[in-house]
């Protein structure tokens, strides 16, 4: 199993406040900054899609990740991919915290009209650049838009792998978690110049957002760390401390090369090589008090969550689910929205059917009423995929 969350015992307390002394000063950090909460999109936290600068971003090819499963007896591919626009290159660790501003943006205008706006009006770019953590300078806001237009031309491809909150894994040819981003003074679709700066997200990434398919993360411990891989190791453990916690588990244990796939960075094959690649990174975490320890057992990595998580991710959490309890009999009926699928769904099942079989599409053909002699006529009608 490559990840394993272990289960908590009566000799390991995991993340606790007792014996903590708030108001001691140690060597790791003068003292605990305020969290800066967003939302966020899960896919966007658990599948890679950033890279760590600059320089790699105008090198990269994208990033892809296969995983192969047997189902029956047939080898069954997952695939995510990655790929930049040629003149713009690959998001980086700056676009990631911009787009987590962003589906911010989203979570607040949900609250207020019960679902997310297919277009989001974002405010002013000063405002985004100080909720980023950039100065509200001109360099800053051409660079914020700059790096919003390299969201809207990334393109990602799902094989099963980028899911919905029921834990569905999408077939989707080609999406970009920003479909369009307009800036005032720009032309807008309607052909006149916009008035205001507005987004608008993938209708599948929207989906996920009105379903409240989000985790929060801490947009103060990424502007905290000072490394672009510490900030992406971020990303992935606030995703999995935040599993291993519903289920009551103190602590993660993840394979590195599983790890390395997921944040889209260089998976090496000497293990010291592995080791110096996240130094800094677990380094930075430490010294932030977002994890207490980590501990290689060869290749595999066990990290401890520390206050930063308890205080800033964990008992927020826990805050909501108990007012959620409290007004659950007088609460008004939620926003329900319709379900998101391709245009013509039928085009992608068919193609996975040809590839792999009825065992493959069966369970999603079954929750939509689709026969296995509805696919046949359908693939019969079409012919031949090429």
């Amino acid at each position: 199993m490559v990840l394993k969350l272990a289960a908590q015992g009566d000799n390991h307390p995991g993340v606790s406040t007792d014996g903590i002394d708030i108001f001691e000063v140690d060597n790791r950090s003068d003292d605990l900054q305020i969290p800066q909460l967003a939302w966020a999109e899960v896919n966007a936290l658990a599948l890679p899609y950033a890279v760590l600068n600059e320089r790699d971003a105008r090198k990269s090819s994208g990033h892809e990740i296969l995983k192969l499963e047997k189902l029956g007896d047939k080898q069954v591919a997952f695939r995510w991919q990655v790929w930049p626009n040629p003149k713009l290159g690959m998001p980086t660790v700056l676009s990631l915290r911009i787009l987590f501003v962003l589906m911010q943006k989203a979570a607040d205008k949900k609250s207020q009209l019960g679902k997310v706006p297919e277009v989001l009006e974002v405010g002013s770019l000063s405002s985004l650049c100080r909720d980023v953590g950039l100065p509200a300078d001109g360099y800053s806001r051409n660079l914020l838009k700059r790096h919003i237009k390299i969201l809207v031309a990334t393109q990602c491809m799902s094989q099963g792998t980028f899911k919905n909150k029921s834990g569905e894994g999408l077939f989707i040819d080609s999406f970009s978690y920003l479909r369009t981003a307009v800036f005032i003074g720009e032309k807008s679709p309607n052909g006149r110049a916009a008035e205001k700066n507005y987004v608008v997200f993938d209708e599948h990434v929207r989906a996920n957002l009105n379903a409240h398919y989000v985790k929060q993360i801490d947009l103060t411990i990424m502007r905290e760390i000072r490394s672009p891989i510490g900030q992406l190791l971020y990303t992935k453990l606030s995703h999995l401390f935040n599993e291993a916690r519903e289920r009551g588990w103190e602590y993660v244990e993840i394979d590195y090369q599983w790890l390395a796939e997921r944040m889209g960075i260089k998976v090496h094959s000497q293990l010291f090589r592995a080791k110096d690649q996240l130094k800094q990174a677990i380094q930075e975490l430490t010294y932030a008090r977002y994890i207490r320890q980590a501990i290689w057992l060869d290749w595999k990595i066990r990290i401890s969550p520390e206050v930063r998580y308890t205080f800033g991710e964990e008992q927020p959490r826990i805050k909501r689910k108990r007012a959620a309890k409290q007004n659950k009999p007088g609460r008004t009926k939620p926003y329900i929205p319709s379900p998101i699928e391709p245009s013509d769904f039928m085009v992608p099942l068919c193609e996975v059917y040809l590839r792999n079989g009825w065992a493959m599409v069966a369970s999603v053909a079954k929750r939509r009423g689709i026969t296995e002699e509805q696919i046949k006529a359908e693939i019969e009608k079409r012919g031949p995929t090429p």
